[in-house]
């Protein structure tokens, strides 16, 4: 029988309802002092930070950290629930329950029903780097009192693996070469080596979280009461479900290419703005692939899906130490990227109003850099701050990063071209230049957050050659917001007639789909001549079509129906961009250089909609 390393095992846990919330005790106010976020404080005999590693690179080649990892892990996890800095006060800091952080202010409309963090709009990065330094902050620190416990011919090795600690990444982002998804999320149990010798079977910290005791409702909303640990991928909404793993393996496995692309797109942005808006889509699909509840036939949603409950996910940390690993990537590739005024639009949160401007100097709440004041983005950017690096960012070389980022985040498209794969290179190719410039489709969309709900997914597909020919998934634009967000304007919205046509300044959301290796696919069908705009327009007239879930697994047939209808009905040749009721879609050509750094030589946008 596995146990908790810092804990008894409890075979039986109990619902318990009479609770609504777990309070902070008198006993946990290590207050102002302590909520100071400098990340984890050592340094090596140079005074550089240490490096946050690949999770399978620790794993597999620094065997002292990883149990050690695993072992603090746990000691977050048993810690009382009421403590601000357990693993459920840390977690808790994202979304729901809805509450104050120690005693860091919020606007006072919105305590109690927003959360901090800042999602759909730019201060999105900035906010969560102070937030992963403050978990690995008090990582780090439960990391130095385990290895304490070590032997005295041992203590020496045990404190240089505890000093030397930072979190892990899982680097999801490169396609093929990102492999599957580790064993080791998915095992119930593992085995650690202690430090005082002992080999013992624990709980797998990276496989779930259990609430002792799980919030009631009013901490929690719909299902979420009566589920007393994280899951992933349930066969239903049923709150009896268990995980389902192999769906969570089987579904990276399906969109890791897709992933791959996505990240691409994202570092080609030429500004920071650009940037977050493209990564913090692709970081929505991970989500989806952790969680389940997005794709239509999979079942019900597991905590990682639902913004107001992911962060209780194991995997949410390692996933958004990989998001800030790639802003420190783009960082080192565009060393003056600034974060630009930007209108949150209805994304607001409980520290930043709805239709106000954020910028680089707008406090990150509730994470403070001293008693009288909170980290900002600009104050941020610069991540050896909080006391850690990356591998791949630890030279300050702009050409140097740019070659990382050719080397791991080109996409799949760039690689499979130089290499002549997909029907020989000559076909892909930009008519009338040397062969160093290829043909990439995108989907560029926008909406106005209030007339869609707040989480949704589109998903883009290809039709097959009949009826009854299944369709080929080709890409999905995700927006990710708590399910709850602005209820009260929604339902004034739709209690309203809705405007023949959203205005530009109504879209606020935005995002960006790689078609170009799935056209690729259809080239090696024989099913497309060419990536030509002469060939691609009339296939994507034929072929292209698209979906919209929402709250559940199935489509939103309602919103499909009328965006697609729209679509057709007012389709015009290849009009400048207009807009729908609900969203805006259109096609963008671009000429890419197989060669980095990635630069465009023109650009041809066409609606999307004049494909039907």
């Amino acid at each position: 029988m596995p146990l908790s390393w810092a804990s008894p095992l409890f075979v039986a846990l109990t619902f318990i309802s009479a609770i609504t919330c777990t309070p902070v005790t008198p006993g946990y106010k290590r207050q102002l002092s302590n909520s100071i976020v400098t990340g984890a404080d050592t340094r090596d005999e140079n005074g550089n930070p240490f490096l946050r590693l690949e999770v399978r690179d620790m794993q597999a080649n620094y065997p002292d950290q990883w149990n050690l990892y695993l072992l603090g892990l746990d000691q977050l996890h048993v810690t009382e629930q009421g403590d601000p800095y357990s693993y459920y006060g840390l977690a808790g800091i994202h979304g729901k329950p809805y509450q104050v952080w120690l005693d860091a202010p919020g606007l006072s409309h919105k305590i109690g029903s927003s959360g901090y963090c800042p999602h759909s709009m730019a201060l999105f990065l900035g906010w969560h780097r102070p937030y992963l330094a403050l978990f690995e902050q008090n990582l780090h620190a439960n990391i130095q009192k385990i290895a304490e416990n070590a032997p005295a011919d041992q203590l020496d090795r045990y404190r240089w693996a505890a000093y030397s600690f930072r979190m892990p990444y899982w680097d999801w982002a490169q396609g093929e070469q990102s492999g599957t998804v580790p064993g080791f999320f998915m095992t119930p149990t593992t085995v650690v080596a202690t430090p005082e010798g002992r080999s013992i079977e624990i709980w797998n910290p990276l496989y779930k979280y259990e609430f002792k005791p799980v919030p009631s409702a009013g901490a929690f909303s719909g299902k979420w009461p009566n589920i007393n640990h994280t899951i992933r991928w349930p066969a239903s909404n049923n709150p009896w479900e268990e995980s389902r793993n192999s769906e969570f393996a089987a579904s990276f496995i399906g969109l890791r290419r897709s992933i791959q692309d996505q990240t691409a797109i994202a570092f080609r942005r030429g500004t920071l703005n650009g940037f977050w808006e493209a990564l913090e889509m692709v970081h929505g699909w991970v989500h989806g692939v952790i969680g389940g509840g997005y794709a239509s036939g999979y079942g019900g949603e597991g905590h990682m899906w639902p913004l107001e409950y992911s962060s209780y996910e194991p995997l949410f940390w390692l996933h958004h130490t990989n998001v800030d690993r790639l802003f420190a990537l783009y960082q080192r590739q565009n060393p003056s990227a600034f974060l630009q005024p930007s209108n949150v639009g209805s994304s607001g949160n409980v520290f930043v109003d709805d239709n106000t401007v954020v910028d680089g100097n707008t406090p990150l709440l509730p994470f403070r850099r001293s008693p009288g004041s909170f980290w900002t983005t600009n104050e941020a950017m610069d991540w050896r701050l909080f006391g850690y690096d990356y591998p791949e960012t630890q030279s300050t070389d702009t050409v140097s990063a740019q070659a990382t980022v050719a080397l791991l985040y080109s996409g799949s498209v760039r690689s499979r071209i130089a290499s002549g794969q997909s029907g020989g290179t000559g076909k892909h190719f930009t008519q009338g230049t040397e062969e160093t410039i290829y043909t990439d489709w995108v989907i560029n969309t926008a909406a106005a957050p209030l007339d869609l709900p707040p989480t949704f997914v589109v998903q883009f597909s290809f039709l097959g050659d009949f009826s009854s020919d299944p369709v080929t998934d080709v890409g999905m634009w995700s927006v990710l917001m708590p399910m709850e967000h602005n209820k009260a304007k929604r339902s004034i919205r739709e209690a309203e007639k809705r405007p023949e046509r959203a205005t530009a300044a109504d879209m606020t959301m935005r995002g960006t789909v790689s078609l170009t290796s799935s056209l690729l696919d259809q080239i090696d069908a024989r099913k497309l001549q060419s990536l030509d705009e002469q060939d691609v327009v009339p296939f994507l007239r034929e072929r292209l079509t698209w979906k919209i879930y929402s709250a559940s697994p199935n489509p939103d047939n309602t919103l499909s129906s009328q965006l697609t209808d729209y679509l057709r009905a007012t389709a015009q040749n290849f009009q400048p961009q207009a807009w729908t009721p609900f969203m805006s879609v259109w096609l963008a050509k671009l000429h890419e250089f197989l060669v980095m750094p990635v630069r465009r030589s023109s650009t041809v946008m066409m609606l999307l909609r004049t494909l039907r």
